[in-house]
């Protein structure tokens, strides 16, 4: 894309924090142009009002109450100038005593760098929301900036990088449901469940399996990439 376009980036992350070293974490964001946030919202807020949604949009509430809900907020997002990429990392590979110094809290805004920063790189000034995450060191944020600052070119600006509340963001919600369904994608789900009908639903929508990668760094519609750890 060599028109600039600003872009507010969304972002969630899902089974990070789950204790276990078994299955897939994933980091993703969803791409909103920024000139068109406020029209976005209010119509996921017109369709928040017309389902009846009252309570915070996630992934892990999804649920056969609240599944036709959900499939509505999912046609929503493919019928909108919305975009979502997001890693997924195999977290039996992952060894941050070897290569962190043990440092597991590095090593995860390291894997947030590295979902953010091709993206980023597009002509234009952008800005990238958090999802509030109790940190043990106070600045990770200010240092996750720094460094994608020192990344990128001329041309391409992180105007800011802020810390957000989701329950207060229809839009950030969005992004746990996809950034969830793309962790029980990888991790395994009850066939039978609410949650393994809502993955098939956005399986039909993108056009392919979740489990379908793509490392273009191309602005694309549903953009997953597995990162090789060695």
């Amino acid at each position: 894309m060599a028109t600039p376009l600003n872009y507010t980036i969304y972002c969630d992350e899902s089974r990070h924090d789950s204790g276990s070293s078994d299955g897939y974490m994933t980091i993703g964001g969803i791409w909103v142009p920024t000139a068109q946030k406020s029209k976005l919202l209010k119509g996921l807020r017109a369709l928040y009002s017309e389902h009846s949604i009252g309570a915070e949009v996630k992934w892990s509430k999804t649920s056969r109450l609240m599944l036709g809900s959900y499939k509505a907020l999912i046609d929503y997002y493919f019928e909108n100038p919305i975009h979502f990429r997001c890693i997924i990392i195999d977290k039996k590979q992952i060894k941050y005593d070897e290569f962190q110094g043990g440092d597991d809290e590095l090593g995860f805004y390291k894997f947030y760098y590295e979902m953010l920063i091709k993206w980023l790189e597009l002509p234009g000034e952008h800005s990238v929301l958090l999802d509030f995450k109790k940190n043990k060191v106070f600045d990770r944020y200010k240092v996750l900036k720094r460094c994608i600052d020192a990344k990128l070119a001329h041309g391409s600006k992180l105007k800011s990088l802020n810390v957000i509340n989701s329950q207060d963001s229809p839009l950030a919600q969005i992004a746990d449901l996809l950034t969830g369904a793309t962790a029980a994608k990888w991790s395994g789900v009850q066939s039978d469940s609410p949650k393994a009908d809502l993955i098939q639903y956005i399986e039909e929508k993108r056009g392919y399996s979740l489990t379908s990668t793509d490392s273009s760094p191309a602005l694309s519609k549903l953009n997953l990439f597995k990162i090789q750890l060695r």
